[in-house]
């Protein structure tokens, strides 16, 4: 179902015959959704692994091995209920204020020029002290033990474990570049085959079928073209694979813009965007940076100043 742009800007119905009265409503408005501060950033990555059902069965895992071998001495001090108790407390704490610190420091290192194998480093020396910082006020809570020799203690520990888990993390996050574009063989039948992708065929006629970007807006993406724009109920990954055949990539999770439309690259306080033929900005994800620098080379040049509205 497509949704289109009209004459003030705002997403509009384009068919209301099979979508429910007032359905799609709250994305109107949404353009500065997808900003790639470090904060905002570390949100979505938040929120999209709490959704996750892997990321939990993992914790829970992890949490049951540490319950029922009661490592560092809990074995023998701890029932095992009070004990699952304990590693539940400090699996959820450590793993949640780790994470969050690691992401936010690394992006935040990033957006200021520093490379990703270091900004990585930094997030999870930085991620060391308040794991460390929550583990022993836990075992003081818990045990009465001296919370300023608990520090000492756990630093060591948890610093490295902290680095390690942050490499981890992104290792899927940089394999997928330029994966939920579509493979080389989806490319190649669509542009053999010359078939008309899904989702351009529910763009309402008046703004054409150059796609010139993608934007991810809840339930539905935002597909703007030369013409204009329109929402269509479809998540931005079957968008993207949807259109492998037009040569395009992601810049950003919540982004997919075509090539032929890019005309440079852009830093502006020390974040990356693409500049597209439109003039607008789309932002570059960190865990994208790669492969736009390998399709588009490093920002040397700043193209023209932006006509349109910088989209991050």
């Amino acid at each position: 179902m497509a949704r289109q742009s009209g004459p003030d800007n705002q997403a509009r119905p384009y068919s209301d015959l099979f979508e429910p009265a007032g359905k799609g409503e709250y994305v109107d408005g949404m353009e500065n959704r997808a900003n790639d501060t470090p904060l905002g950033s570390t949100l979505r990555e938040t929120r999209a692994l709490a959704r996750s059902p892997r990321v939990w069965a993992v914790l829970a895992g992890v949490i049951a091995i540490l319950s029922l071998t009661g490592p560092f001495d809990t074995y023998g001090a701890m029932p095992l209920v009070p004990r699952v108790i304990y590693w539940t407390l400090v699996g959820l704490g450590s793993f949640g204020v780790g994470l969050f610190c690691s992401m936010i420091t690394a992006t935040w290192a990033e957006q200021r020029g520093l490379n990703e194998a270091l900004a990585l480093l930094l997030g999870g020396l930085t991620a060391g002290l308040p794991i460390t910082a929550l583990n022993a006020t836990i075992n003081w809570l818990v045990f009465s033990d001296d919370i300023l020799a608990g520090f000492r203690d756990i630093l060591p520990v948890a610093v490295p474990i902290a680095v390690i888990i942050a490499y981890l993390y992104e290792l899927p996050a940089l394999r997928r570049d330029g994966s939920k574009t579509g493979t080389a063989a989806e490319t190649a039948s669509t542009a053999e085959t010359g078939a008309v992708p899904a989702l351009v065929r529910k763009l309402p006629p008046e703004i054409g079928r150059d796609v010139v970007h993608l934007q991810a807006q809840d339930h539905y993406v935002k597909v703007t073209t030369t013409k204009g724009s329109a929402l269509v109920l479809m998540p931005l990954g079957d968008a993207a694979r949807d259109l492998a055949g037009l040569d395009g990539l992601r810049s950003h999770r919540s982004w997919w813009v075509r090539k032929r439309h890019v005309g440079g690259l852009v830093r502006r306080k020390g974040r990356l965007f693409l500049r597209t033929s439109l003039g607008d900005d789309i932002p570059v994800g960190r865990a994208y940076r790669r492969q736009i620098l390998r399709a588009f080379g490093d920002a040397g040049q700043t193209p023209a100043p932006s006509s349109g509205t910088p989209r991050g």
